[in-house]
């Protein structure tokens, strides 16, 4: 009996090797799913945020060609929007350039409204008050798609990090992503004069 029970343990062992490995397998391949799926999400959230931007930019753009015929004097405004522009649609900068464009597009978005108070018959023109709801409406979609961007990065993240999913990450070059960072000046109160 014990000579039956030999080649039945031997097999035994075998299966339960053979298991182990099968379910380590499939365990990484389901890993490295999420972590490839968490990745494709953070980019599309990143993609949006630059197609938002790139909306607020070209309602910029109209808005400082409305303003531009009035005030022909204030250049350097103007000039500011066109590099910052240039720089969200550049296909070479990285996210932390074009988010600082994106600043400083927001930055001179408010030196036109403010030069707009100077002048009387730009303010009250239908075209100005359209392109300004527009742009209102802008702000508020790129701040919800950075919320988005924020997190995807945030779930890619935790994937990375937890255990066991930061083991097969470091195996499989996965490493965390950056989060969605203000510029420091936008902690600071905008002074509103009169």
């Amino acid at each position: 009996m014990s000579l039956n029970a030999y080649p039945f343990g031997r097999w035994l062992k075998w299966a339960v090797l053979g298991l182990v490995v099968l379910i380590i397998v499939v365990s990484m391949v389901s890993t490295y799913n999420d972590l490839v799926t968490a990745d494709q999400e953070v980019q599309k959230s990143w993609s949006q945020v630059e197609n938002v931007m790139q909306s607020r930019a070209d309602t910029v753009n109209n808005l400082v060609a409305t303003v531009k015929g009035a005030v022909k004097h204030e250049e350097k405004v103007f000039q500011d929007i066109a590099e910052a522009r240039s720089v969200l649609m550049s296909g070479s900068a990285d996210v932390n350039s074009k988010m600082q464009a994106d600043q400083r597009i927001a930055d001179a978005t408010r030196d036109v409204l403010v030069l707009v108070e100077n002048y009387p018959e730009i303010k009250a023109s239908e075209q100005f008050t359209n392109l300004q709801t527009a742009i209102e409406g802008s702000e508020r979609r790129v701040a919800v798609e950075r919320k988005r961007f924020i997190e995807a990065v945030q779930a890619y993240n935790m994937k990375v990090t937890r255990f066991p999913g930061n083991i097969i990450a470091r195996i499989l070059g996965f490493s965390p992503k950056e989060y969605f960072v203000a510029d420091p000046e936008a902690q600071k109160a905008p002074e509103i004069t009169f």
